[in-house]
């Protein structure tokens, strides 16, 4: 028989005997997490026991499309497979245009600051002779 503070899906009730040190730690638990008894206690730890499911991606209805198309042409097993090869192609492109542009706009971005310097000290130069 449920009582009033079982919530509505609990189904089976299961008994544990507990020891003094558990049930001290049960109710640390539980009062480190705000909940209302130790029967909810017990749940949250029975819950993050559980392994942690898959993330779902939430893909446009278009690019899934895509997706299972590439996945009937052979290019993958299955459409997680494909996620899978396409993310490490998008790491491995995203890792040569880092490794090749990078060093170009670093020498871009020294080549201004030069200018810039060269620039001040001209003008700080040309002030100085104005004023003698």
């Amino acid at each position: 028989m449920r009582n009033a503070r079982s919530p509505a899906g609990a189904t089976r009730f299961f008994g544990v005997r507990l020891t003094e040190e558990e049930l001290s730690l049960l109710d640390r638990f539980r009062e480190e997490r705000s909940l209302p008894n130790r029967s909810e206690a017990m749940r949250a730890l029975v819950r993050g026991a559980a392994p942690p499911g898959p993330t779902a991606i939430e893909l446009p209805a278009t690019v899934r499309n895509e997706l299972e198309e590439l996945v009937e042409d052979g290019y993958a097993h299955d459409v997680d497979g494909l996620l899978d090869a396409l993310v490490a192609l998008g790491m491995k492109e995203m890792v040569r245009t880092h490794t090749e542009s990078l060093p170009s706009m670093r020498e871009h971005a020294r080549a201004v600051r030069d200018r810039r310097a060269g620039r001040r000290r001209a003008d700080r130069e040309g002030r100085g002779l104005l004023e003698r």
